[in-house]
């Protein structure tokens, strides 16, 4: 029976034991630095187990990994080069839903060497977003056209009818790692050109776009495309952009989060004692007066009724509630602030939705938007939709690898195996996650 080591116990792991559990029939152990996490998400199953991991304990990890067929790593990125040498050392493939970073492949040759395969960003965005990309440019290349621009967006976001508050937002995954991956530094390639976006300008530079069917979202711009050209085998001069998207007014509230300085997660200060409403005020620089509203819309440069201010109001920055949090950074006094209404209510549903549009020419001349759309809704108290399109593709993964359907060894994601969203886009279906395709002359 295939073994099977799943580190980390977050929000996304549970449809990764359910799915190599129940439908592989294989042995899942969890290492995680909380065991009750991992008990929690694996809920009783008798081929599953968990053990206490911490990202220190490099020899406890190296004896996991010997006793194990394969390694899915769900930590943190900055532990990843670590695992990774642990699986080469011990000849084990890893899935990894994380950006590929420069480090891990430069471990390709020995990969190679050792016969093992490092299978990066699959996940949903990035993963998901990569599928549906190779399967439009496979359509484009049998019809003999050429792309001249490529836009993708991915995001996760509560689903419409659960879209009720101000925010536009509810937290469906670590709430830090939302606004840590806002921070990020970006580029984009204008027929060609690399346009750069520091990681504090992202939200300078949002755009809108509409989705047929869908509506209008707010899209501000995602990692670096300029590794993606030469695998997707895309032209020189291309127009590539990855974003994500957002209810409306989301972009604006991030603005002034930077303004405030509200997502500093370095300076570390004591708030035992504090209220919110203290903390509203040490944000400004100021004291808790009875002005105190009037000065944090000065500072901002609104008035009382524009839409930050009657946003903090409702998310109760200016009330005498003490802070729970004793030590810690801005962020995680205003994650704790947030907490308390983003979250999701019981039988509330998250989404996330998927929209690749490639815009192509022809043989003929004519030019055409070929554009593949998936949105896929959580279940009513039960996974996320986030939990399952971040943790199935890890998941189908391991199967294909320890059954022998993915033969290649390196480093790998996505579009460096082309082939690959064929079997895994056949497979995701059957979970709901589905894509449309749809064609449309250029204007």
């Amino acid at each position: 029976m295939k073994k099977v080591l799943i580190l980390g116990a977050g929000h996304v792991t549970k449809p990764i034991v359910e799915y190599l559990t129940e439908k592989c029939g294989y042995n899942i152990t969890m290492g995680a630095r909380t065991v009750s996490k991992a008990e929690k998400i694996i809920d009783g199953r008798p081929l599953a187990s968990a053990v206490s991991w911490a990202s220190h304990e490099e020899d406890k990890l190296d004896k996991l990994i010997a006793e194990h067929d394969l390694v899915i790593n769900m930590i943190p990125k900055a532990h990843h080069v670590m695992v990774a040498k642990l699986c080469l050392k011990h000849k084990k493939s890893m899935v990894s839903t994380s950006y590929e970073i420069p480090p891990i492949k430069e471990l390709d040759a020995e990969a190679k060497e050792r016969g093992i395969l490092i299978l990066n960003e699959l996940g949903e965005d990035p993963g998901m977003d990569h599928f549906a990309t190779q399967m439009l440019l496979d359509d484009i290349k049998a019809d003999g056209g050429k792309v001249i621009d490529l836009h993708s967006y991915g995001s996760g976001l509560p689903s419409f009818k659960f879209n009720n508050n101000p925010m536009g937002y509810k937290f469906s995954w670590e709430p830090k790692g939302v606004f840590l991956a806002a921070q990020v530094p970006a580029k984009w390639l204008d027929k060609g050109k690399p346009v750069p976006i520091d990681g504090d300008k992202l939200f300078e530079n949002f755009t809108m776009v509409d989705i047929e069917g869908l509506g209008t979202f707010e899209a501000y711009a995602n990692k670096d495309v300029t590794r993606y050209v030469k695998p997707y085998g895309l032209p020189e001069a291309v127009t590539f952009y990855r974003g994500l998207l957002r209810f409306s007014g989301y972009c604006n509230n991030m603005r002034s989060y930077w303004k405030l300085d509200l997502l500093n997660d370095k300076d570390q200060y004591d708030w035992k004692g504090k209220t919110f409403r203290d903390f509203a005020a040490f944000l400004i620089n100021t004291k808790p007066s009875e002005k105190l509203e009037d000065e944090f819309g000065n500072y901002l440069g609104v008035d009382q009724l524009s839409d930050i201010m009657m946003r903090m109001k409702w998310l109760g920055l200016f009330e005498a509630e003490k802070i729970k949090t004793d030590n810690g950074s801005k962020l995680d006094v205003f994650i704790e602030l947030m907490l308390r209404k983003l979250t999701y209510a019981q039988g509330e549903t998250d989404m996330t939705i998927i929209h690749v549009d490639i815009l192509a020419e022809f043989p003929d001349g004519h030019q055409e938007h070929r554009t593949a759309t998936m949105v896929a809704d959580g279940e009513p108290d039960g996974d996320s939709a986030m939990a399952k399109a971040v943790g199935l593709p890890p998941a189908i993964a391991a199967k294909f690898i320890l059954e022998g359907k993915i033969k290649e060894t390196g480093v790998h994601m996505p579009p460096t195996l082309p082939y690959l969203y064929k079997p895994f886009m056949k497979e995701l279906a059957v979970y709901g996650f589905e894509f449309k395709k749809h064609s449309r002359m250029a204007k």
